[in-house]
């Protein structure tokens, strides 16, 4: 598994070799930041730059392409400009998994509110909700196990925004944030932790059951 404290290091060094001043933030989301990686995890960056125009991500691919598993790097890359435009319900995910490499992005991000927050989780709720119901009417029935697995691991992060928004906590890792979960939303979280053998109907009726309360909560 990659020490990804040493490689965030590392790329850190070199995007400033490239860009100098004009790299405003760098810092590192998914289950790296949150401490949950596994063997075949993504690396997840997020990058912000004064601007970016094509040759900017040019640049940026041939540097993290130069880092031992560089291929492996994915996430979020934008201007200043963009980030403070970017659409809230969108941006809360990245600005509540992130943790700060280089700069601060609280500092890059514009304020959010409660409406920001709940729009978050109805959006993502009635996403994996239109996801559930396409899948089971018209997906193969071998193919159900991937699109489950995948579905329930993007839950995670309406289950985060809706502890947010009842409590006004935000937690940032699965593991701490099952111990605060009941019911349908522990059971969906739990899902993405492990493989439960259960049967994939029954996911897909908790799925959807959850998913239209969060809409009906949140909405």
């Amino acid at each position: 598994m990659v020490e990804i404290e040493f490689w965030m290091e590392e790329l850190a060094g070199k995007l400033e070799g490239r860009f100098g001043p004009r790299l405003l933030f760098l810092g590192l989301q998914g289950s790296y930041g949150r401490g949950e990686a596994g063997e075949d995890s993504d690396i997840d960056v997020v990058t912000v730059l004064d601007r970016v125009e094509l040759s900017d991500l040019d640049a940026y691919r041939a540097v993290v392409r130069e880092l031992p598993e560089g291929e492996r790097a994915c996430g979020f890359l934008c201007g200043a400009a963009e980030l403070k435009s970017w659409p809230k319900y969108d941006l809360l995910a990245v600005a509540r998994d992130t943790r700060d490499v280089r700069g601060s992005l609280a500092d890059l991000l514009p304020p959010f509110g409660r409406e920001d927050l709940a729009r978050a989780a109805a959006i993502g709720a009635s996403g994996i909700y239109h996801a559930a119901v396409h899948t089971y009417l018209y997906g193969p029935r071998e193919g159900w196990p991937g699109f489950l697995n995948g579905a329930h691991k993007g839950a995670f992060f309406t289950l985060r925004a809706l502890h947010e928004l009842r409590t006004g906590e935000n937690v940032r890792a699965k593991r701490d944030l099952l111990p605060l979960l009941s019911g349908d939303e522990r059971e969906i979280l739990a899902y993405s932790l492990s493989d439960t053998g259960e049967e994939p109907e029954a996911a897909f009726a908790r799925l959807l059951r959850w998913s239209a309360a969060a809409m009906a909560e949140s909405g």
